[in-house]
């Protein structure tokens, strides 16, 4: 019973506290779950769409796995305290994984929606001479089949290949769609009470002036009961090469971020999460900032699971409220302001 009520004590602090976090660029979540937890499941296999963050966890779940994950992203941006429209950017993630019977080995396949931008400024916005709204749109979708092969019974390895193709990528004066080729790695270690995650995904370059950036992930989750469990990660961000069409290098830079994800399993049907991050700013004074603002902000995300038989169910939402950052980029020079909200829900089954 007391490590019942330390756990939801904990997890009703880790859902209602707030700490200083930032805005992640323009990546967007592809994981209901990791959304829930604030991104802080490099180190936790449960989930399937965890395939994502780090392909090396897939080989210790016997069988197929499969999740469809639908997040959407409303985010609000103002400058000079007037406002962008935004429209709702929806994304759907889907993830599929296999464990050999007789082999070490697993593969995987996730379709994900990893980066978005969608935000119109009115005419006049950046001075007389902008006759007609600055648009600003970017859909991305990434390809990524893996492996994963278990080196010892409690340490694996991953690697995939990220193909990524633009859907839509228009801004104020170009567009230009590409697709482009990276990759990821990943190392996974368990125990009984403690997982151990460490992933790298490249950077790409997608042709038509769209380059992603590069990221390091590590994270470690201890499972106090077989009930509660934490994790924390440490992100590693590289924007310092990230290009769009029309702004060219935005001339930000890398960023880490630090997340904190909470679980705790009332039994084995249902499940409350939550988590805070913390995300350094990509952007400083001189940085492009109409395309896709980055001021600081405050994280906080919630989720719930729900399992029924070979079924499980996932709701997540997370909030981010900015403070205010200042650009003295030409054109785009003013305080900007920015929040974003996000929700999801994902279907999953064990075959």
């Amino acid at each position: 019973m007391r490590n019942t009520k330390i756990a939801l004590t904990l997890l009703a602090l880790g859902v209602f506290v707030s700490v200083q976090a930032q805005a992640s660029g323009f990546a967007v979540p592809t994981s209901v779950v990791g959304l829930s937890e604030a991104g802080a499941t490099v180190a936790d296999a449960g989930p399937v769409s965890s395939f994502a963050v780090n392909p090396a966890d897939m080989v210790f779940f016997p069988g197929t796995r499969a999740s469809l994950d639908v997040v959407a992203s409303e985010p609000s941006y103002k400058r000079n305290g007037e406002g962008a429209s935004n429209n709702l950017l929806i994304m759907p993630n889907l993830f599929v994984t296999h464990r050999f019977n007789d082999l070490p080995l697993a593969l995987g396949l996730g379709i994900t929606s990893p980066y978005g931008i969608n935000s119109t400024w009115p005419a006049g916005t950046f001075g007389t001479s902008q006759t007609t709204p600055d648009k600003n749109d970017l859909r991305i979708i990434d390809i990524n089949p893996g492996v994963a092969y278990m080196i010892l019974p409690d340490l694996s390895i991953g690697a995939g290949v990220d193909y990524y193709q633009s859907l839509s990528a228009n801004f104020p004066e170009k567009s230009g769609n590409g697709g482009g080729v990276g990759g990821n790695v990943g190392l996974f270690y368990t125990t009984e009470t403690f997982n151990a995650g460490l992933s790298y995904r490249s950077t790409a370059n997608l042709g038509g002036d769209i380059s992603l950036p590069s990221r390091l992930q590590a994270g470690v989750r201890y499972r106090f009961t077989p009930a509660f469990a934490t994790e924390l990660d440490v992100d590693w961000n590289d924007w310092s090469d990230t290009r769009l069409p029309g702004y060219g290098n935005l001339g930000w830079k890398s960023a880490l971020a630090y997340r904190l994800g909470l679980s705790y399993h009332f039994s084995q049907y249902l499940a409350l999460r939550g988590g805070l991050a913390h995300e350094d700013s990509p952007t400083d004074g001189s940085s492009i900032q109409a395309a896709a603002p980055a001021p600081s902000s405050n994280l906080l995300s919630f989720g719930l699971g729900i399992g029924l038989g070979h079924w499980q169910y996932d709701l997540g939402a997370s909030y981010a409220l900015s403070g205010n950052t200042t650009s003295y980029a030409g054109p785009y020079a003013g305080t900007y302001k920015a929040s974003t909200f996000n929700f999801g829900a994902a279907i999953s089954r064990n075959f």
